[in-house]
């Protein structure tokens, strides 16, 4: 593992950081590579089901940038959903 473990970013808490882990994830560099919506992408396929956006993939997004998911702004969700393909 390099850089920054997932677990020091907030948001991360034990569950979305054992997720991540089944899928390879375990460092803030590896969430930045793939990025926020392909990671969601992954977990739901992995979990083979649609996950909480909210817990998810706002979370890992907000992790990426440094703060509480629920900062994120509605242009921001919105566009996020539609990039993962789960609204038009």
């Amino acid at each position: 593992m390099s850089g920054s473990a997932v677990t020091a970013l907030p948001n991360i808490g034990a569950t979305l950081s054992r997720r991540l882990a089944s899928i390879g994830v375990e460092s803030r560099e590896d969430l930045a590579n793939l990025g926020s919506v392909r990671v969601y992408q992954l977990l739901c396929e992995k979990e083979q089901r649609r996950l909480p956006v909210c817990y998810n993939l706002y979370s890992i997004e907000a992790a990426l940038r440094g703060h509480d998911w629920r900062l994120l702004d509605s242009y921001d969700k919105t566009r996020l959903k539609q990039e993962a393909g789960l609204q038009k």
